[in-house]
């Protein structure tokens, strides 16, 4: 290999050193985002959750005629997503653009109990155990 071929190569890889982290810095700031969507439904409290959990199923109940009938598309249709992420930002005190997030990922990672407490608390006109872990338990009634 010639002295000059050897520099060419030896500038490329300098060049490469440079690039390198440049990418993986990009790559975990890009990255970040859906990772924090991610963890924030994670970490919602149980507060949080049921807040959730109500905003996702009352606005599946106003889009939807028959909410027991409603798939698990009704969890990704835009309309429903924009009024839950609307109804749970204000009644967590959050920012819109974080609580459509948390929204998102809380609908995506728990679209099977979202729907069936929606089928459920459409099923009993709305009265839905709020006790932890107490889905499967019957409501009471509330006398009139």
């Amino acid at each position: 290999m010639t002295p000059v071929a050897r520099e060419e190569q030896k500038m490329g890889f300098q060049s490469l050193k440079l690039w390198v982290p440049a990418a993986v810095i990009a790559f975990l700031v890009v990255g970040s985002g859906d990772l924090s969507a991610q963890e924030s439904a994670k970490a919602l409290s149980s507060v949080q959750q049921s807040a959730a959990k109500g905003a996702l199923c009352s606005a599946i109940a106003s889009k939807f005629p028959n909410p027991a009938a409603a798939g698990p598309s009704a969890l990704s249709d835009p309309g429903v997503l924009s009024t839950a992420a609307s109804s749970f930002a204000g009644s967590t005190h959050l920012p819109l653009p974080s609580a459509t997030d948390m929204i998102k990922a809380y609908a995506m990672q728990h679209a099977t109990d979202i729907l069936g407490s929606c089928a459920i608390g459409s099923a009993t006109g709305g009265m839905v155990p709020q006790i932890p872990g107490a889905s499967g338990l019957p409501a009471i009634p509330k006398l009139p």
